[in-house]
C-alpha cells in the first residue's frame, strides 16, 4: 500500500499473464503462505478430536488436493459462473470448533455428512444472495462472525492438555513465543514482510518445541519423501445420526459465515485487482460462492473440512502487485505437487497443539477488531445497536456457561453453543426490526408510461408518512430518474415485458427507495457516477446527454447504491426526509402563551 493506506495499482490484472518466470516466483510465495493454514488447520482439528496420526495425515492430504482443485475451479473461466479475479481456496478457519465436536462425538462420517450438507446449503444461498440483502447486513455480518470465532476460545484453551507431565512449562513458552513473533512482525515490521508473520510465529514456536524436545521427530522420520502413504480408511457411512440432527443447525450457520467472509474477501480482492476502482460486483461473489460450495462437497466426501476463499489473497495481491489468475493456476499445481510429499504431513502433524492454537488465536485477533470496529462505525440507530448487542449477548452468555437452556433434542440443536443460540436470537431481532418502520411496494412495467403511477405511490406513501412538500417532491423526481436509468440500461425486445417492483421504506428522516428488476449485464451504476465526478466528464457533450437521468438521480438522492445479482439488479437510492409536523419555534409558542 501506499503511504497513506491505499491500495497500489496492479502491474498485472486478472486478465494479464506475467512471464512464466514470474508467475513461477510469485506462485512460490503464495505457496509458502497458504501451505501453513492447509496443513495446520487440518491436524488440530484431528487431534483435538482424539483421532490418530492416520486420520490427521489424511486430513491434511484430502484438505490440500480438495484446495487445490477448488482454487483450479476458482481461477479457469466456465461459462455463466466465469470467475474474473484471483482467488486462493483454504479450509475454513470458523468451522473448528464444530468439525471437532462433530469428530469427537460422531466420528468421521458423522462431520462428513454435516460437511457435505451445508456444502449444498451454501451453493442455494449463494445463488440466491439477492433474498438476503436485507439480512446479511454488515451488522449481522460482524455479529456472526464475532459468535463464530467465541466459539473457538474454549477449544483452544485445551490445546496443551494432553503433553506429558514434564513438558507442561513448555505450553506458556510456546505460546508466549509464537504470539511476540508474530504480534512484532504485524506491529513494526516493514509493511511488506507483515503477510509472513504467522508462518514466521509457527517457524518460531516450531524452533523452541525442537528445543525442549517437544516435537515428534519418529513420526516425520518414519514418513516417505515421496508417494501415498498409509493414511487410514475413508469416512465410511457409519453415521450417528442422533449428532447429525444436533449439530445440523450449526453448520448451517457456518455456511452462512463463510457466505459472509467470502462477500468481505472478494470485495477487497476487486479494490486490490483493478487499476481503475471497480464497484463491488455480487455475481462475482455468488460466483465464488458456488465453486466453495463444491470444494466443501468435494471436502467432506474425503473426510475433511470445509472450504471458503483466504482472507489474505487481496494483502497478498497488493504486495505482489500481481492479480493474474495464471498465478493461481501455478500455486495449485505447487500445491498437488506437496500433497505427493509425505514428509510434508508429517511435518504439519507433529507440531505441537499449543503452536497450533497459538497461531489460529493470533490469526483471529486482528480479524474481530477490525470486524467489531467496521460493525460499531455502520450504526445508524439505536435499534442497530440492539440487533448486535442482544444476540452477542445471548450468545457469549451460553458460551461461557452463563445462560442456561431447557434439556431436549430440539434445544441441543439450538443451545448447545453460543453460535447457533446467538444466531437464533439475531434472526428473531432482524426480522423485528425490518418489520418496524414504514415501508410499501409497487409493481410497474419499465416503460416511460409508468412514471405517472410511479410518482403517485410514492408522493402518496410519503404523504401518509408526513413528509413536507420538498421531501415529496424530492422523491418523486428520485423516482423518475431511476426509473429512467433502469429502463436505459435494461436489455429492450419487440416482444418483451419488463417489469420492476419498487419498495420505499421511510424510517425516521432516511427514507429508502429500492429497485428492483430483471438483471441487465450493464455497466455498474456506482462507477457511472464516479466516472461523473472526473473533471474530463463535465466537457463531453455526449456523455452529458447519454447520462443525463444519472446525473439528475445523482443530484437529488443522497446516496446511490447499485447491487448486481445472477438473478436480480437492485438500485437503492437514500433520501433525507423531513417532517411536515414540524415543532413551533419559540417565539411561536412565546406568542399562544401570551
Amino acid at each position: 500500500m501506499t503511504a497513506g493506506g491505499a491500495p497500489l495499482a496492479p502491474t498485472y490484472e486478472p486478465d494479464e499473464y506475467p512471464t512464466g518466470r514470474a508467475a513461477a516466483g510469485i506462485a512460490g510465495q503464495l505457496s509458502l503462505l497458504m501451505v501453513v493454514p492447509l496443513a495446520i488447520l487440518p491436524a488440530l482439528v484431528s487431534q483435538l478430536a482424539g483421532e490418530t496420526d492416520a486420520v490427521a495425515a489424511r486430513a491434511v492430504v484430502a484438505s490440500m488436493v480438495v484446495c487445490v482443485a477448488t482454487t483450479l475451479l476458482l481461477t479457469v473461466r466456465l461459462g455463466r459462473l466465469r470467475s474474473d479475479s484471483l482467488y486462493v481456496a483454504t479450509v475454513d478457519l470458523v468451522s473448528l470448533p464444530f468439525c471437532i465436536l462433530a469428530l469427537a462425538s460422531g466420528g468421521p462420517a458423522t462431520m462428513a455428512a454435516l460437511v457435505v450438507v451445508s456444502g449444498f446449503f451454501q451453493i442455494v444461498i449463494g445463488l440466491r444472495l439477492s433474498y438476503l440483502r436485507r439480512v446479511v447486513t454488515p451488522q449481522v455480518r460482524g455479529t456472526v462472525l464475532v459468535l463464530a470465532f467465541a466459539a473457538l476460545v474454549p477449544v483452544l484453551a485445551d490445546a496443551g492438555s494432553s503433553l506429558e507431565a514434564r513438558l507442561d512449562w513448555f505450553v506458556p513458552i510456546s505460546v508466549l513465543l509464537t504470539v511476540a513473533v508474530i504480534a512484532a512482525i504485524a506491529l513494526w515490521a516493514p509493511r511488506s514482510w507483515r503477510i509472513w508473520a504467522p508462518a514466521a510465529g509457527v517457524g518460531t514456536g516450531l524452533v523452541g518445541a525442537i528445543a525442549v524436545g517437544a516435537y515428534d521427530f519418529d513420526l516425520v522420520a518414519d514418513a516417505a519423501w515421496v508417494g501415498l502413504a498409509e493414511i487410514g480408511s475413508s469416512p465410511g457411512w457409519n453415521i450417528d445420526y442422533e449428532t447429525f440432527v444436533s449439530m445440523l443447525p450449526s453448520f448451517l450457520i457456518v455456511s452462512f459465515a463463510i457466505l459472509v467472509r467470502s462477500q468481505g474477501v472478494a470485495s477487497n480482492t476487486r479494490l486490490v485487482s483493478w487499476r481503475t476502482p471497480r464497484a463491488l460486483d455480487f455475481r462475482e461473489v455468488q460466483r465464488a460462492n458456488w465453486r466453495t460450495g463444491v470444494g466443501t462437497i468435494a471436502s467432506g466426501v474425503v473426510g475433511s473440512l470445509p472450504v471458503t476463499i483466504a482472507g489474505v489473497g487481496p494483502a497478498f495481491i497488493n504486495q505482489t502487485r500481481c492479480a493474474s489468475r495464471r498465478v493461481g493456476i501455478v500455486a495449485g499445481c505447487f500445491f498437488l505437487i506437496a500433497a505427493f510429499v509425505p514428509k510434508l504431513w508429517a511435518v504439519a502433524v507433529a507440531i505441537p497443539r499449543p503452536i497450533l492454537a497459538a497461531y489460529v488465536i493470533v490469526a483471529l485477533v486482528p480479524l474481530v477488531v477490525r470486524i467489531v470496529i467496521s460493525s460499531v462505525q455502520r450504526l445508524r440507530s439505536a435499534r442497530d445497536a440492539v440487533v448486535v448487542a442482544v444476540p452477542l449477548a445471548v450468545g457469549l452468555s451460553v458460551e461461557l456457561g452463563v445462560l442456561s437452556l431447557p434439556q431436549g433434542v430440539v434445544w441441543a440443536a439450538v443451545s448447545q453453543n453460543g453460535l447457533t443460540a446467538g444466531s437464533l436470537v439475531l434472526v428473531v431481532t432482524v426480522v423485528a426490526n425490518s418489520l418496524i418502520g414504514c415501508r410499501a411496494s409497487l409493481i410497474v412495467e419499465l416503460s416511460a408510461q409508468s412514471t405517472a403511477e410511479l410518482k403517485h405511490f410514492v408522493g402518496a406513501h410519503a404523504v401518509r408518512h408526513g413528509c413536507d412538500a420538498d421531501s415529496v417532491a424530492r422523491l418523486e423526481a428520485v423516482a423518475e430518474e431511476a426509473l429512467a436509468v433502469i429502463s436505459e440500461q435494461s436489455p429492450s425486445g419487440p416482444d418483451r415485458r419488463r417489469w420492476v417492483q419498487a419498495t420505499l421504506g421511510i424510517s425516521g428522516a432516511r427514507a429508502v427507495l429500492e429497485f428492483v428488476s430483471a438483471p441487465s449485464g450493464a455497466q455498474n451504476l456506482e462507477e457511472r457516477i464516479a466516472l461523473l465526478a472526473e473533471p474530463e466528464a463535465e466537457t463531453m457533450e455526449t456523455e452529458i446527454g447519454r447520462d443525463a437521468a444519472v446525473r439528475l438521480l445523482r443530484h437529488y438522492a443522497n446516496e446511490v447504491s447499485h447491487r448486481q445479482y445472477l438473478e436480480a439488479e437492485i438500485l437503492t437510492a437514500v433520501v433525507i426526509v423531513h417532517s411536515s409536523r414540524r415543532r413551533p419555534s419559540t417565539a411561536q409558542r412565546q406568542g399562544r402563551t401570551s
